[in-house]
């Protein structure tokens, strides 16, 4: 049997290739952007739709963002404690807020957990990651009242998500049943299996070291909700409403990421501390490395 830390390497290389060729100046920082667009737009949507257009899609799944939603309402709670008893601005405490709540479930969730559980896995993770659009949605909606802005930017870039037509569009043809041909399918799987490798080596492109130094105690803050506290809370969650087997290992699994990319794009369109954000995210999203080999080892 493979083990967890065998599991949480493969992903590991393959971001530290990134990072590799970053520092080798074969790539730069700003081509993570270009890997990340092919990723949302191309590969990404192609792998969703495959899986979901064929998949046995059963009630546990579609619970599974509502109870996401409750965890990230947990995390938002627990963060605007700390930064009310911290004294912060309301910016600050709006940076860390998100930087809390929102799980980074699909560009980091996806390709883990298609490695820890499989394809049936990975039909749970995209139910389970339909929370972080929601929420994103919602957070921008918010932070428009309270800094400004247009609504209708938030709107557009919802609408404009690919991977989300992808899931509506991929349970479009499962409940009625439509087929489509070998070579649609088959070019829509080479696509698919571009997205691991394009998504890791994007975050080794963004890898950072030197912002580890920038506000050390609001990250591991962050990091010690993202990573240890709310996979905790998921499991409470998901045992008080019944669930077990794949659903609950998946939801637990992908509590346990560290905070969404989409949080650093709100903090620059709203204003928010991008710096610390950017801290904030590259601390959890190092450190989750090593807490997700832990959460995989209880597991399995």
């Amino acid at each position: 049997m493979v083990s967890p830390i065998e599991i949480v390497l493969i992903p590991t290389l393959m971001i530290m290739l990134g990072y590799m060729l970053k520092s080798a100046g074969i790539l730069k920082e700003e081509d993570s952007t270009i890997l990340s667009a092919i990723v949302l737009n191309v590969s990404l949507p192609s792998l969703i739709f495959v899986n979901i257009s064929a998949a046995n899609i059963s009630s546990d799944m579609i619970v599974l963002p509502f109870a996401a939603l409750l965890l990230s309402f947990s995390c938002l709670v627990i963060s605007y404690l700390f930064c009310k008893w911290r004294g912060y601005s309301k910016v600050k405490t709006w940076t860390i807020m998100i930087a809390s709540s929102m799980m980074n479930t699909g560009f980091l969730g996806f390709p883990i957990t298609l490695g820890v559980f499989g394809k049936e896995g990975f039909l749970n993770a995209i139910f389970f990651d339909l929370s972080t659009t929601l929420l994103f949605v919602i957070f921008g909606m918010i932070l428009v009242g309270i800094f400004g802005g247009k609504r209708g930017d938030v709107l557009k870039q919802v609408v404009g998500f690919v991977p989300l037509w992808a899931v509506v569009i991929g349970l479009m043809f499962n409940f009625f049943g439509v087929a489509y041909p070998y070579v649609v399918e088959s070019t829509l799987n080479y696509l698919g299996q571009a997205t691991i490798p394009l998504i890791m080596m994007a975050l080794g492109l963004t890898l950072n070291f030197s912002k580890i130094k920038n506000a050390i105690g609001d990250s591991l803050f962050v990091a010690c909700v993202k990573l240890l506290i709310a996979p905790v809370i998921m499991l409470l969650i998901m045992l008080a409403l019944g669930f077990n087997g794949l659903s609950f290992q998946v939801a637990v699994l992908e509590a346990g990421m560290s905070t969404a990319m989409n949080a650093l794009v709100l903090s620059i369109n709203y204003d928010l501390d991008t710096e610390l954000m950017s801290s904030l995210i590259f601390t959890n999203t190092v450190l989750c490395l090593f807490t997700l080999t832990v959460i995989i080892g209880f597991l399995l």
